[in-house]
């Protein structure tokens, strides 16, 4: 037979509104109830879950990247480059970069 650590159980009344703000946030972090009630008395970080949305748009910037260090190469090599291929590049440089910083200002922490 398993010995439990924890042998005490507590319960607490919540109004409607509390107990809904309480799920999202549990529900934002990806823990469970047990898990993010302990999060929050042990003073532990909570981070909300990211989506799918931020790793693709990581893997976008990632690209971006590697066609600028390809024209880097060209430009260092003193060979010609096309100036529509170098405003191609920064526009997409600049998309990525709003979205991504519109994806981190969308995504705060569980303690908010």
């Amino acid at each position: 037979m398993v010995t439990r650590k924890r042998n005490h159980r507590m319960t607490c009344r919540l109004n409607d509104e509390e107990y809904e703000k309480v799920l999202i946030k549990i529900s934002k972090s990806g823990l469970s109830k047990q898990e993010y009630i302990l999060s929050c008395i042990l003073n532990k970080r909570i981070s909300e879950k990211l989506d799918l949305d931020f790793y693709k748009l990581i893997n976008e910037i990632n690209h971006v990247g590697n066609n600028l260090n390809q024209i880097s190469r060209i430009l260092n090599s003193k060979n010609p480059i096309l100036e529509n291929e170098v405003l191609e590049n920064q526009r997409m440089v600049n998309a990525v970069l709003t979205n991504l910083n519109h994806q981190i200002k969308g995504a705060g922490n569980g303690n908010n």
